[in-house]
């Protein structure tokens, strides 16, 4: 059984990496298109968008579907039951934005924002009726699935975008670029998952959901209200353009994350639900995906961060210039995501939604006083603000793992400590590198040789400080290109396992 949990969550890791690594290519080429036809105040625009919509696309959308994945034992009543909760607070929501959209726009002072959120608002109905499907193939593992709908919506969505930014120059080309994403995730969603709506559900089986719901609800306002506080301040006391820069380093970073961290932390929920009872392969799996995703992540965001002054320019343009330092501070935040990002899924898995509540709201109590502290000062004292913020939080949800299933912390601490050596190792050797390029050399002749610098350095580190985990990611990697996946993810996992004992 355990083993036959363990290939099946290798199955799905490997499929929800193809699709986040197609989502992150094409989310990157689009994004690197529109960057260059639009402005960061237009970025920030849109951004203010986002956060009006942060809090009821929560209760909308975004947490009652959990308890789908998480319970052991599920009724169609427990389906409907999630399914109209979910229909019924998007109509709240949507009229209420719909009504309150000229306040909402006088608060952020950018009045052309009204008929952006009433537009905007039938992606709570979107989200409302994608939430259940996507659970049900979330909760089986079937990510092969998925796979097709996030490549679908990457693909709809860039050229939605790309050509709206053309033909717009504004930033209604990123509205509608979203909204046709959430739109062709719906129809594919409920059409693989073979869903078919219904209202049949009784008081009793909504009542045997409403703990674990109610709290996973709380846990994500909490975090709404966290992302809310830092762009909200960032936009009212620096102005749309600064928040613009911030969300392109968000942006960036989730980009990251996306592709090398998600696929692993993404089938968290799903196994820490149905191994919570066999302590040993719970670890076994977190350990090794803990490793897994440190293996590429660690070199990604420390690369990123150092070449950052030589590629935003080429590849975004130089009107990004001045977020430069914003976004190396973000990458060098999402360092903490190969520990990280596990630890909701396993806290919610489990049933621990308690801890996964405790955690957010001492998160965003954090929040609240250091971007507060360091707003007046600058955009990069509140990135590094967040940066010391997200260290801490780490700390407790490390804590909260342990606590509840008994991993200890130490070993989070050093799972993938190897590849976060070398990277920084690589980090170093890139650094040095550019101070000693030529000057008549191009850019991007430049970017071109650091990040083959990068990539060399980090395969002599990792072969210096771990040979035998070296020769076999090179034969998982061979392996990989001769079409034999399976085979790659399980030696990569058995190296972590012999370097773990």
């Amino acid at each position: 059984m355990a083993q036959s949990l363990l290939r099946r969550a290798g199955k799905a890791v490997m499929f929800n990496a193809l699709g986040n690594w197609f989502g992150m290519l094409g989310g990157i080429l689009s994004l690197v298109f529109i960057a260059r036809l639009l402005s960061p105040t237009d970025f920030g625009i849109y951004g203010m968008t986002l956060v009006t919509f942060a809090i009821p696309e929560i209760f909308a959308s975004g947490s009652l579907n959990e308890s789908l994945i998480q319970r052991r034992n599920l009724q169609a009543g427990h389906v409907n039951s999630v399914f109209m909760q979910s229909l019924f607070l998007a109509t709240v929501f949507w009229l209420g934005t719909y009504l309150l959209a000229p306040l909402i726009a006088q608060a952020f002072n950018h009045p052309e924002l009204v008929p952006m959120i009433r537009v905007f608002a039938v992606s709570l109905y979107f989200g409302a009726l994608t939430s259940v499907p996507a659970a049900l193939l979330q909760r089986d593992l079937r990510y092969s699935e998925i796979t097709i709908v996030d490549v679908l919506g990457t693909i709809c969505a860039a050229v939605v975008g790309v050509t709206l930014a053309f033909i717009l120059q504004n930033a209604w080309a990123l509205v509608f670029m979203e909204l046709s994403r959430r739109v062709i995730r719906l129809v594919a969603f409920a059409t693989l998952a073979k869903w078919t709506p219904s209202f049949k559900s009784s008081w009793t089986e909504t009542r045997e959901l409403s703990r674990y719901n109610s709290l996973n609800m709380a846990t994500k306002v909490v975090y709404a209200i966290e992302t809310t506080i830092s762009r909200g301040l960032i936009g009212a006391v620096l102005g749309s353009a600064a928040l613009g820069m911030f969300n392109m380093a968000v942006r960036l970073q989730e980009q990251v994350k996306s592709a090398f961290v998600t696929p692993f932390s993404a089938v968290a929920l799903p196994v820490a639900s149905q191994s919570q009872h066999d302590l040993l392969t719970l670890h076994r799996a977190i350990e090794g995906a803990m490793r897994l995703a440190g293996l590429i992540a660690y070199p990604t965001f420390i690369g990123a961060s150092v070449i950052a002054p030589v590629a935003v320019p080429i590849v975004f343009g130089e009107q990004w210039i001045p977020a430069i330092t914003t976004i190396q501070i973000l990458l060098l935040m999402g360092l903490r995501s190969p520990t990280t990002a596990f630890n909701s899924g396993v806290l919610n898995g489990v049933g621990r939604i308690d801890w996964t509540f405790k955690i957010t709201l001492t998160g965003m109590i954090v929040t609240s006083m250091a971007v507060a502290a360091t707003i007046h000062i600058s955009l990069e004292a509140v990135a590094v603000a967040l940066l010391m913020q997200s260290l801490l939080i780490w700390g407790l949800g490390a804590y909260a793992v342990k606590s509840s299933v008994g991993f200890p912390m130490h070993r989070q601490v050093l799972a993938g400590s190897t590849a976060l050596i070398g990277s920084v190792i690589m980090g170093a050797v890139v650094w040095v590198a550019m101070q000693f390029q030529p000057e008549a050399m191009t850019a991007p002749v430049r970017l071109l040789m650091l990040v083959l610098i990068g990539v060399l350095t980090y395969a002599g580190a990792l072969a210096s400080l771990s040979p035998r985990f070296a020769r076999r990611a090179l034969q998982a990697a061979i392996m990989l290109l001769q079409g034999r996946r399976e085979e790659a993810i399980a030696l990569v996992k058995g190296a972590s396992m012999d370097k773990a004992n």
